[in-house]
């Protein structure tokens, strides 16, 4: 195959391309269970070209949809740069959609063919005609297609050009069913190039994959950018293996949310809390050296912190060779930033969303700013509509929403992408989000709450695991709050089961303590004026949050409606 003559504008033709110039070196690897498998380059191009191949021989036309339903695994990647091999767009569907929405995006989409991993996520696409990644795709994978098929795949590779589709991605939405965004080729490449007109990702790199694939964070920048510069990847088994994988791996760079590096910051502040008084206090002196030099203070002994503590910290947390964390998908909090930095991790936060083929600003190592998403990436625009909206006009910017005029008209304006989310810029381009325009919450009283800015004060402290706020057309604020059970246990030497803790005097009197302090750099009108105690936190098996982890709030009221209610029926001076 020719690849000079694919468009350099379509994301078929970056990857078949990189494959071509990187052929021996190490695309991805995965774990079989028993040891890292490598998967080259150049055979990669292979698998793609082998799906592409079977794909036409199953009638899929150009432009047709094929879904896609499985877990991060190698065959994922294959099937989606495949599925784009032969002409068609890939409908990725998150493993913990449930049937009901699985149904509306294969109706709105309009697909014609589903993969999935396993016969069990398969039945979530009935009556949709599906082939297994362990069943038929597993074959294919194994077989060359026919001399015919294969230059009809290079006929549809020729043909295909910077705006036409290639993919469609459903926003998993805090609200309601998702919504089918469209995006071009150019979508991605563009924005890509934007990326790295920013970051200095070469081939030398190295990144471990944890989030979703088929969420544009970690698709388009974990994934698309590093490939097309020839960096490779390792695919991370999930949660439970992923301190060890960091070891293993030892990444240059990685992306994820934060709730992951919260869990990072609460696993070191336990077992600091377990050390004697004289390691606390070490530990204490060198991360406000760490924190001194992060804020461009004189911070004399921190050669000195970095040989006791803070150099071999790191190696643990991230391998020893991290160049940064980028994170997104979600506001992480200004401490949880603080502390990475002043351990001498660069942690930079980026902001987008899907409708934007995910970033539209970051962080970098050159320009950084605590409390931001940085600035636009290059090609990027940004401007506030009077009531603070974000509006970003880019290269990655949707199509519109398929089938859904009414929403494209509401979200698309004059090129630029309504965001939904409030912010700020100030004088050096540099934007903080305020909050989301739709989660703004108005008191009975009249008063604007941003939920994330007090839930984030609240989760500051060590004893709250979780915190949502309450209080939309409701006549003061009030709050769920699950605590961080283990850090109940050693602090306050309460032990037992976590219901009967919820319940405990001592725990809500501890709760009781912290919200008070919380409240003190509140306005009066987003103080906590009450409080319930949920003894387990929120899951995403469960509806309450997003496959990104965001919290779907609508969900979260409905479903503890009696116990929310309870905090505003019951008389103020006897609620605690």
């Amino acid at each position: 195959m020719d690849t000079s003559r694919l468009s350099d504008r379509t994301t078929i033709g970056l990857i078949l391309r990189r494959a071509e110039r990187s052929a021996s070196l190490t695309c991805l690897k995965y774990h079989d269970g028993s040891s890292w498998q490598e998967v080259t380059w150049d055979h990669m191009r292979t698998l793609i070209l082998r799906v592409a191949g079977h794909l036409v021989r199953e009638g899929v036309e150009p432009g047709q949809r094929v879904v896609l339903l499985c877990h991060n695994r190698y065959e994922w990647l294959a099937c989606d740069w495949g599925i784009q091999a032969a002409g068609a767009v890939t409908v990725p569907i998150y493993p913990s959609t449930t049937a009901t929405v699985a149904a509306s995006i294969i109706a709105n989409s309009e697909a014609v063919l589903g993969i999935a991993e396993s016969p069990e996520l398969a039945a979530n696409l009935a009556p949709l005609r599906t082939l297994l990644i362990d069943g038929e795709i597993a074959t294919w994978l194994k077989e060359d297609a026919s001399e015919v098929e294969m230059e009809q795949v290079t006929q549809r590779l020729e043909r295909l050009g910077p705006d036409d589709l290639v993919t469609i991605v459903y926003t998993s939405g805090t609200t309601g069913l998702p919504k089918g965004v469209m995006l071009a080729h150019r979508n991605l490449v563009d924005i890509a190039h934007g990326c790295l007109s920013e970051f200095d990702i070469s081939a030398r790199d190295t990144a471990l994959s944890y989030l979703p694939f088929s969420h544009v964070l970690e698709r388009i920048n974990g994934i698309f950018v590093g490939a097309t510069v020839g960096a490779s990847v390792w695919l991370s088994r999930g949660s439970d293996h992923l301190m060890e994988e960091i070891q293993e791996c030892r990444p240059t760079l990685m992306i994820s949310v934060p709730r992951f590096y919260e869990k990072v910051h609460q696993a070191v502040m336990a077992r600091v809390r377990k050390e004697t008084r004289f390691r606390r206090a070490l530990f204490n002196w060198a991360m406000g050296q760490g924190r001194k030099h992060a804020r461009g203070q004189s911070a004399p002994l921190l050669p000195l912190a970095e040989r006791l503590v803070l150099s071999a910290l790191r190696e643990r947390l991230t391998g020893g060779r991290l160049r940064f964390f980028l994170t997104g998908g979600a506001p992480i909090s200004p401490d949880i930033e603080e502390f990475f930095w002043a351990l001498g991790v660069s942690i930079l936060q980026g902001w987008g969303m899907t409708e934007t083929s995910s970033g539209a600003t970051s962080n970098t190592l050159a320009h950084h700013r605590y409390g931001t998403v940085g600035r636009p990436l290059g090609g990027v625009e940004l401007r506030l509509d009077a009531d603070g909206e974000i509006l970003v006009k880019s290269p990655g910017n949707m199509l519109g929403y398929f089938h859904d005029l009414e929403s494209t008209a509401a979200t698309l304006e004059d090129g630029w992408v309504r965001t939904g989310d409030v912010g700020e810029i100030d004088g050096d381009g540099y934007l903080r989000i305020t909050d989301r325009k739709k989660d703004l919450i108005k008191t009975a009283g009249g008063k604007y709450v941003a939920p994330q800015a007090v839930e984030s004060e609240l989760q500051q402290d060590p004893l709250i695991e979780r915190a949502i706020v309450i209080g939309d057309l409701r006549p003061y604020v009030t709050a769920l709050v699950v605590p961080d059970w283990e850090a109940v246990r050693h602090e306050l030497g309460i032990d037992g089961d976590e219901t009967d803790m919820a319940a405990d005097g001592r725990v809500r009197a501890a709760l009781q303590s912290r919200i008070d302090r919380a409240n003190g750099t509140l306005g009066q009108w987003e103080t906590v004026k009450r409080f319930a105690v949920l003894a387990h936190d929120l899951q995403e098996e469960n509806g309450e949050l997003t496959p990104t982890l965001k919290v779907k709030r609508r969900v979260v009221q409905e479903r503890y409606e009696t116990v929310i209610n309870d905090l505003y029926d019951a008389p103020r001076e006897a609620t605690v």
